[in-house]
C-alpha cells in the first residue's frame, strides 16, 4: 500500500448551520419595536387624557422608532450577507415600515402640537 501524498488544495468546509441563528435577531427587534410603536400611537391618540404628557410620549415614540429603523436596516444588510443561513427579511421590512410610518406621524404630531401651543 502506498502512503497518500499531501496535497496543496485547501480543505473545503461545509457551512455550519449552527453558526448563525435561523431568524435574524435584529429583524425580531425591529418587528417588535414596530408593533410597540403601533400600540404606543394608539395610546397617545385614545388613552392619554393629559395634554402635557403628549410631547414626552411623542419624543419617546420618535426615539424608539429611530432605533427600530436602524435595527431593521442592519438586519437587512446582515441577511443579505448571510443569505442561505439566515431568514427574517419580511420581519425586518415590516418593522421598517412600522417605524418609518411612526416617524412620520411623530413629525405630524410635533407640528400639530406647535399649532396648539402657538394658538
Amino acid at each position: 500500500m502506498k502512503a497518500e501524498e499531501p496535497s496543496d488544495a485547501p480543505l473545503e468546509e461545509a457551512p455550519n448551520p449552527r453558526l448563525f441563528p435561523h431568524i435574524n435577531q435584529l429583524a425580531k427587534i425591529s418587528l417588535c419595536i414596530g408593533i410597540g410603536d403601533v400600540i404606543g400611537g394608539i395610546y397617545i391618540i385614545f388613552g392619554n387624557g393629559d395634554v402635557n404628557m403628549v410631547p414626552l410620549l411623542l419624543i419617546a415614540l420618535f426615539l424608539t422608532s429611530l432605533f427600530g429603523a436602524f435595527c431593521g436596516h442592519c438586519a437587512c444588510k446582515q441577511i443579505r450577507t448571510r443569505r442561505p443561513h439566515q431568514k427574517g427579511k419580511a420581519m425586518a421590512v415590516f418593522g421598517l415600515i412600522g417605524c418609518y410610518v411612526y416617524i412620520g406621524l411623530c413629525f405630524l404630531g410635533f407640528w400639530l402640537l406647535s399649532q396648539y401651543y402657538i394658538a
